[in-house]
């Protein structure tokens, strides 16, 4: 599977600006085509001047030595054995024992210069593999490393040592049958001054011989929201930002990805996160946890989805969040649990039982969280948003709050009598709520312990 390359926090907070907010983000496999196809080619080669230049050897003297050649022109004896064989098999040049002499194409083409030399080689195009046409001209180069091929596999090893084939190849949707015909018209259908936006040689004159692998591309969908409407879009978890495009970094994640959002749009208008509660394994101390998933393997039975995500039952949402969240003493009423968002309100019990109150203040004053899925499940990540009401908790945000504008050796008692006195009397019980026992113990030695000079 692919190493996403996203910057998740910087794309939350371009959302943000523009009045949208994260909700999850769903993955999914795309299909790809790459077809393997023989060429015939017109485009100029750099080097088809040597190959002019071998030529006039070989009208002068037919058994003339690839040594002898290479020697007189100041190159190696293996580039001019390579530039005969190419010149062979594109009909130029026929060779009878050690002698090479020119075919009736080859005297139109570099005696008489009354052809268009020819090039015959093989090429791989880069189709959709829903749609059949033609990738821009990125998904040869960057993307190509990004690929899940059909034959692709590898060994994953657990912690007993068990080690279990992976193949990682899975599209989510399925590949439309490759038809020569209508590929070989889609690449042809490019007008002749974009087919290099497309990768295509410019002069590309026939295709012969196409087979294809069968590949996948992983795509995220983000789901964000402006507090009334829900919006699904394609974005790339593999893009690179880069400040000399001029453009933001939410353009960034789509300019690329953009071909294949119309394709599937009425597919992913209706995803939904969705929750998998594991059987009971009497067999086992330790349980497995919720996982999030998602309704894309029965996505035709959804139709009116479009302004919703969350599809959490109150009982399974409220164990994801004590299990996956890891926040304990959850109770129920204290989740917002809706189609469009999910919200948890922070208590004092539930603060006070947290094995990682740092966290979860932290999580208070970025009021969120969020969860990476499984993207063989369809999900990539979640968000979880938090908000208090609670009198204690709020005091305590407040205070971290102040805590994170100055460095810990800053913080003395003094200073907290100085300039937040409101704290002076209950800081010990603030700083043990909000986990912060390493300023608690710094200022429990100045009060308590002899200096020694």
């Amino acid at each position: 599977m692919g190493l996403f390359s996203i910057d998740i926090e910087r794309f939350y907070e371009e959302l943000e600006d523009s009045g949208q907010q994260l909700k999850g983000i769903f993955c999914l496999q795309y299909p790809i085509y790459c077809i393997h196809g023989n060429i015939t080619d017109i485009t100029s080669d750099p080097l088809d001047n040597l190959d002019k230049a071998i030529a006039d050897f070989f009208i002068s003297k037919s058994d003339f030595t690839a040594f002898q050649i290479g020697s007189l022109m100041g190159t190696s004896k293996s580039l001019i054995e390579l530039r005969i064989a190419k010149m062979v098999h594109d009909a130029l040049l026929e060779q009878t024992g050690n002698d090479f002499k020119l075919s009736a194409l080859g005297i139109e083409v570099f005696k008489n210069k009354s052809q268009i030399r020819q090039h015959k080689q093989s090429y791989d195009f880069y189709i959709d593999g829903i749609t059949l046409k033609p990738l821009p001209r990125a998904f040869y180069t960057y993307y190509n490393s990004k690929f899940i091929s059909e034959n692709d596999s590898y060994y994953r090893t657990n912690a007993k040592g068990e080690s279990k084939l992976i193949r990682p190849f899975g599209p989510d949707l399925v590949h439309t049958p490759p038809d020569k015909t209508a590929i070989i018209g889609a690449l042809f259908n490019i007008e002749q001054n974009e087919r290099e936006l497309f990768s295509i040689p410019n002069g590309l004159q026939e295709i012969n011989d196409i087979s294809f692998t069968k590949l996948s591309l992983q795509l995220l969908v983000s789901v964000s929201s402006n507090g009334l409407i829900l919006k699904k879009q394609v974005i790339d978890g593999f893009a690179i930002y880069s400040l000399s495009e001029n453009i933001s970094y939410y353009e960034t994640l789509r300019k690329n990805v953009k071909v294949f959002e119309s394709t599937i749009q009425s597919k992913i208008e209706n995803l939904e996160f969705k929750i998998n509660i594991p059987h009971f394994k009497t067999d086992r101390a330790e349980q497995p946890k919720p996982t999030l998933t998602s309704n894309w393997q029965e996505i035709d039975k959804y139709r009116t989805s479009a302004n919703k995500c969350f599809s959490f039952s109150s009982e399974d949402l409220l164990k994801v969040v004590e299990q996956v969240f890891q926040i304990n003493q959850v109770a129920e009423e204290s989740i917002v649990n809706s189609e469009k968002e999910i919200v948890i309100n922070i208590s004092k019990k539930m603060l006070l039982a947290s094995t990682n109150r740092q966290k979860v203040i932290n999580d208070l004053i970025r009021a969120r969280d969020y969860k990476f899925g499984n993207p063989d499940n369809n999900v990539f990540l979640l968000y979880l948003y938090y908000k208090t009401n609670d009198p204690f908790v709020k005091t305590i945000v407040d205070f971290k709050k102040i805590l994170n504008n100055y460095n810990v050796k800053d913080i003395t008692l003094s200073w907290i009598e100085n300039h937040h006195p409101e704290f002076s009397k209950s800081y010990r019980q603030l700083l043990i709520a909000a986990g912060e026992l390493e300023l608690l113990e710094k200022l429990d030695i100045e009060k308590h312990m002899i200096p020694i000079f």
